[in-house]
């Protein structure tokens, strides 16, 4: 992750009837102050103090060659109107920015947490396994954020599941079968131990990884699913489906609620509610855990289980990285509902005619975050200069 530097704007008239605030690298009035700052490889958050700073803010961001600034805001002494005035001046030079408008300055560490989050994603290094070559989307990705991905072919894919750490997949079968209840045979869970080993010993190296995984389950006969489901566990980012879109959300998910996030399926929409469902989700966004199998191919191993949570926010992005689709539900039900789908499946409703999913939808996979983040996920929206489209009739 990126380190985060965080700046207090304030102008000269202003200065001396501020408040001490804590989490502030430097306070700056003046082009003078802002010499000599070593902001290499960080993230920076642009803490608007007073009005009067907005084009200190341009000529500061334009110095420094940013990309992309985070705008944080307060009630008092006019911060807000200099936010929206320097978003306007910075999108005049090509800078993208977003606003997070605050309570009071006592809730910075809200700013740093979203922060983190857009931290998390810029130099972030990913390995698409089991992938020959970068494809347009990998392209795009590295480009946006000043990300690297690397194409792990399949055949190194599978060396490296071969020659695992047997110890690690032990530990794994064993914290599975006490984690969750088998209701297939579990003779397979091995192969699956070795997948997890194979892939937990590149952390470090990597940031998170994509795996195509149908190419895998369909040569092989056995399916990654539980290795994802007990990763994202432990917090380390795994998706499937080789799917840097939905990487993108669950890295931001994992900041924003400690949660990765579950990529889902969109299946049916009737009236306000939508169903969603997929084979994966992380152990720990579940209760009532089982193992079952695989839908699509009847391999071992499909999760499913019930979901944790009441209230739930979705996030789809698009192939280009410039537009994302938000929605907030609430869960009207989770679990294995139907056996005509991905094993864990959700009902949620939207609140609203859930058919302007098919118009506004980015992509098929939303990742669903426990909780409402619409308000963080827009301001990172902003800052990464992406279009919001919320779900809304």
């Amino acid at each position: 992750m990126r380190r985060i530097v965080v700046l207090g704007f304030v102008s000269p008239l202003h200065r001396n009837r501020l408040p001490a605030i804590e989490g502030v690298d430097r306070i700056v009035s003046s082009t003078d102050e802002l010499r000599g700052l070593n902001i290499s490889n960080t993230f920076v958050v642009a803490l608007i103090l007073s009005g009067g700073v907005s084009r200190l803010v341009r000529e500061f961001a334009e110095d420094y060659g940013l990309r992309r600034l985070l705008l944080v805001s307060h009630p008092g002494l006019n911060s807000l109107a200099s936010a929206l005035d320097a978003r306007a001046l910075l999108s005049e030079v090509g800078i993208d920015s977003g606003i997070l408008h605050l309570k009071d300055l006592g809730r910075i560490d809200h700013a740093l947490r979203i922060a983190r989050a857009i931290a998390s994603i810029l130099g972030i290094r990913v390995a698409l396994l089991g992938v020959g070559a970068k494809d347009s989307v990998a392209r795009t990705f590295e480009d946006r954020f000043e990300a690297r991905v690397d194409a792990v072919p399949m055949e190194s894919l599978e060396d490296m599941i071969n020659n695992a750490d047997e110890k690690l997949a032990v530990e794994f079968m064993n914290y599975i079968k006490g984690r969750a209840r088998f209701e297939v045979s579990d003779e397979r869970l091995r192969d699956v131990g070795k997948i997890y080993a194979a892939m937990r010993s590149l952390y470090g190296k990597y940031d998170a990884f994509a795996i195509n995984c149908f190419p895998y389950l369909i040569k092989h006969g056995v399916t990654p699913c539980l290795a994802l489901a007990r990763l994202n566990e432990e917090g380390l980012i795994a998706a499937c489906e080789a799917d840097l879109r939905a990487l993108f959300s669950m890295v931001i998910a994992r900041e924003l609620t400690g949660y990765s996030g579950w990529i889902a399926n969109t299946n049916h929409i009737e009236g306000s509610r939508v169903t969603m469902a997929h084979c994966t989700i992380a152990l720990n966004m579940i209760r009532d855990a089982s193992v079952v199998t695989h839908f699509e191919s009847g391999f071992n191993y499909g999760l499913t289980g019930r979901l944790l949570f009441n209230d739930v926010t979705g996030v789809s992005v698009s192939s280009d990285f410039r537009r994302m689709g938000i929605f907030s539900a609430r869960v009207v039900e989770s679990g294995l509902l139907s056996d005509r789908m991905c094993r864990t499946q959700a009902i949620l409703d939207l609140g609203i005619n859930s058919s302007v999913i098919l118009r506004l939808a980015p992509y098929n996979h939303h990742v669903i975050i426990p909780g409402n983040v619409v308000r963080e996920l827009e301001t990172i929206a902003g800052v990464f200069g992406m279009e919001v489209v919320k779900y809304t009739p």
